[in-house]
């Protein structure tokens, strides 16, 4: 994986974690309403973990927001 890729990745992911701190919900909370480990999501707000489309719908539902949020680049 090139390093554009991984940014791109911890871009994604740093964008799941801040909506859903700001939805005052847990990674618990999360994984519990879409069966998910916690491991695997804290991977994935991490960027360690390429997430699939169904799952990034998954967690969009999960925290009510649309999948498209969590692409807008944040500075």
């Amino acid at each position: 994986m090139t390093d554009t890729e991984k940014a791109y990745l911890q871009s994604i992911g740093r964008n799941i974690s801040t909506i859903r701190r700001q939805k005052n919900l847990s990674q618990l909370d999360v994984c519990a309403i879409i069966e998910m480990e916690k491991p695997n999501l804290s991977a994935i707000e991490n960027g360690r973990q390429n997430v699939t489309a169904l799952t990034l719908k998954k967690i969009a539902d999960a925290i009510e927001v649309k999948v498209a949020d969590f692409f807008i680049f944040k500075a």
